[in-house]
C-alpha cells in the first residue's frame, strides 16, 4: 500500500493547499488528515487532486497545534501517503504566516519530511496504521507533516516562558528549578571571578565532548610546549563527556571547572560546550572555538534554525564565542550560520591538527609502520570506506551493511586493490567480513586517527562526512555513495546538499565500481573544494593562534 500512492506536488492557492498524489485506483481510498493522536477530518480527493481549505478544517474551524499526517483507507486499513524526494525539496519554501488580531496573533503552517517507521512507531491513533517494516532507511520511508501553530506577540524574545514550553505541571516544576540552578551556577562563577584575580598567563584547554584531548587542542598544546611557553604560561585541561554523563556526575565536574575557569585569561574549546549555556563568562575571559571538523554536509548549529534541533535564538553556548577559527577565508560564512556570531569574529588560521599533516618524513614513518602491520596490502592500492552513522542518536549510531556487497567488493579488489572500512566512532557493532574475502577486505575501523590513515588510502568512499576536508589535502579522488542520498538530506537536514560534492555521487554500489574501474573522479570538482576551503600562511596555524590570540590579548 504505501508505495502506490504518493504525493508529488503541494502549492497554495491563497488560503487553498492543492496536494497532488499518484498511484494506483487513487478513487477506491477514502482520504484523512490525522494528529495521530485521536482526531482525525476527512478529506475530499477529486482525480489525484486534494483541496484543502486551511481555515475551514474542520468544519468552521482551524487545526489546532500539532503535527498533522495524510492518511489513506481501504478495506479498513489506515496507510500513510508516501512524499516523493523531489516535492520534499520544496516543503521549506511553503510555510505560511497567517496574521490577525491588529497582528497580535499569527497562524503558522509549515512542513516538514518525517520518518514513515518512526512517525508511526510515536501514533497514539486508535485504528491500526499499516506501515512495512524496513531494514533500511531509505527515501520510500519518507512522510509529509504538516505543523500548525497559534502565536502571540512577544516583548522579548530573548525571555523563555516555561509555562507554554512545559507538557504538564511536573515538567514545569522541573524547568523551574534548572533556571534556578542556573542562575546559582551562574552567580558561584562570577563571585569565583571576583575572587580569583586574573595576570594575564592563564590557558585552558578544554572539552565536553572529547576525551581524553586530541586534534586542534592536542597540536596548539604540543606546538605551546614547544615554543616553551608552558614556562611563562598556566595551562590547565579539563577533558569529559559530559553530554554522556548522568545531570549529577555533570554537576560534580562542573563545581570543579567552575573554579579553574574563574581565572582565565583565554579558554579554548574544540566542540559543542553545554557550561558556557549556563554562565557567562566575564568579559575580560576570552572563550575560543576550534571546531573539531573541517566543513561536511550535516547541518549543524544555527545552520538548524526552525528545524528539529535547532538552538534557542539566545540560549546558545555558541552564541558565547569570542572567536571561531575556521580553516580558510571560504568558509567564514559557512561557520557565520553555524554559530551564529559576526563574520569579524570567525578568524581563518587553519586547523592546528593540519600543520605539518604532508610533510613526507611524517608520511613516511607511517607508511612504514603500516605496511609491517598490514604485510598483505603492500603494493595494492587501498579503497577506504568511511562513512557517517546513520541514526537519531550516538546511542543508536548504525549502518545498514547490506549497502555495501562484500562480494562486489571483492570483485572490484582483485589484484589491485583492497577494500577496507573505517567506521564511525559512534558505530558499536563491527564489522562482519565473510571468511572468502578476508585476503582483500579488511576492517581498520581500530587503527585510530582516520587523519593518518589517509597516508596510505588511494582513494576515499565516504558520503555526509567532514573527512573529505583533511582528506582533500591528499589531491586523491573522493567518491560519495549515499543510497538514501534524498531521505538523509531531507530528514536529517544538511547544510549544504551532495550536489556541492567534490566528486561523483552514487545511490547505487554498481556506480562506484563503474567510477574505480573507468577512473571517473571528477578530479576539477576536488581542485576547486580545496582553493575554496584552504588559505596559504607563512606560518603554522597554531602558531598564528599563540602569536594573535594568546600573546596579542595577554600583551593588550
Amino acid at each position: 500500500m504505501r508505495d502506490s500512492i504518493m504525493i508529488t506536488d503541494i502549492y497554495w492557492h491563497n488560503i487553498y493547499l492543492n496536494i497532488m498524489m499518484q498511484g494506483n485506483d487513487l478513487d477506491h481510498y477514502e482520504y484523512f488528515i490525522s494528529d495521530l493522536k485521536g482526531e482525525i477530518y476527512p478529506l475530499e480527493v477529486n482525480g489525484n487532486a486534494c483541496v484543502i481549505n486551511i481555515v475551514n478544517l474542520p468544519d468552521t474551524k482551524l487545526l489546532r497545534n500539532g503535527k498533522w499526517f495524510l492518511l489513506a483507507k481501504r478495506g479498513g486499513q489506515y496507510s500513510f501517503i508516501n512524499i516523493s524526494a523531489e516535492c520534499g525539496y520544496k516543503l521549506a519554501d511553503l510555510d505560511k504566516i497567517y496574521r490577525y488580531g491588529k497582528e497580535k496573533y499569527a497562524y503558522l503552517v509549515s512542513f516538514s519530511v518525517k520518518d514513515i517507521q518512526e512517525t508511526a512507531e510515536t501514533a497514539e491513533f486508535p485504528a491500526e496504521i499499516d506501515t512495512e517494516e524496513r531494514e533500511n532507511e531509505c527515501q520510500d520511508g519518507m512522510v509529509c507533516c504538516i505543523h500548525t501553530s497559534y502565536m502571540m506577540s512577544n516583548r522579548r524574545n530573548d525571555r523563555r516562558n516555561i509555562l507554554i514550553e512545559s507538557k504538564n505541571p511536573a515538567q514545569l516544576c522541573k524547568k523551574a528549578m534548572f533556571i534556578v540552578l542556573k542562575r546559582a551556577i551562574d552567580l558561584c562563577y562570577h563571585m569565583l571571578a571576583a575572587f580569583r584575580r586574573k595576570d594575564g598567563k592563564h590557558i585552558l584547554l578544554m572539552s565536553e565532548t572529547r576525551a581524553p584531548m586530541s586534534g586542534n587542542l592536542l597540536a596548539l598544546d604540543i606546538r605551546l610546549k614547544e615554543r616553551g611557553l608552558d614556562k611563562t604560561y598556566h595551562i590547565s585541561y579539563s577533558f569529559s563527556k559530559t553530554l554522556q554523563q548522568s545531570k549529577w556526575k555533570t554537576l560534580k565536574v562542573w563545581s570543579r571547572l567552575l573554579w579553574i575557569i574563574a581565572k582565565q585569561d583565554i579558554i579554548f574549546v574544540d566542540d559543542y560546550v553545554p557550561i558556557f549555556k549556563t554562565i557567562r563568562l566575564k568579559a575580560d575571559t576570552k572563550l575560543v572555538q576550534l571546531w573539531h571538523a573541517g566543513v561536511g554536509f550535516k547541518s549543524v548549529g544555527y545552520s538548524r534554525f526552525g528545524i528539529n534541533g535547532s538552538p534557542h535564538p539566545t540560549d546558545s553556548c555558541h552564541r558565547r564565542y569570542d572567536y571561531a577559527v575556521v580553516g580558510g577565508k571560504g568558509l567564514i560564512g559557512v561557520y557565520e550560520e553555524v554559530f551564529g556570531i559576526p563574520a569579524k569574529q570567525i578568524l581563518p588560521y587553519g586547523l592546528a591538527r593540519l600543520d605539518g599533516y604532508l610533510d613526507p618524513e611524517r608520511i613516511r614513518v607511517y607508511r612504514e609502520s603500516f605496511y609491517q602491520k598490514y604485510p598483505g596490502m603492500r603494493g595494492k592500492q587501498i579503497i577506504l570506506f568511511a562513512p557517517t552513522y546513520r541514526g537519531k542518536t550516538q546511542d543508536e549510531a548504525f549502518y545498514p551493511e547490506t549497502w555495501i556487497p562484500q562480494d562486489k567488493a571483492a570483485g572490484l579488489c582483485g589484484s589491485q586493490y583492497v577494500f577496507c572500512y573505517k567506521m564511525h566512532p559512534f558505530i558499536k557493532e563491527k564489522v562482519k567480513i565473510d571468511e572468502r574475502f578476508r585476503d582483500c577486505i579488511y576492517d581498520l575501523t581500530e587503527e585510530g586517527d582516520i587523519n593518518e590513515l589517509f597516508y596510505v588510502t588511494d582513494i576515499l568512499i565516504t558520503d555526509f562526512s567532514s573527512n573529505i576536508y583533511e582528506f582533500s589535502l591528499q589531491r586523491k579522488p573522493i567518491i560519495f555513495y549515499a543510497p538514501d542520498k534524498d531521505y538523509y538530506q531531507l530528514t536529517r537536514g544538511v547544510h549544504r546538499t551532495l550536489d556541492e560534492a567534490p566528486g561523483p555521487v552514487c545511490a547505487d554500489f554498481g556506480d562506484v565500481i563503474d567510477i574505480i574501474a573507468h577512473h571517473k573522479f571528477e578530479k576539477d570538482k576536488l581542485e576547486k573544494f580545496i582553493s575554496e576551503s584552504f588559505d596559504a600562511h607563512s606560518k603554522y596555524s597554531s602558531d598564528l593562534l599563540i602569536d594573535e590570540l594568546i600573546l596579542g590579548h595577554t600583551e593588550e
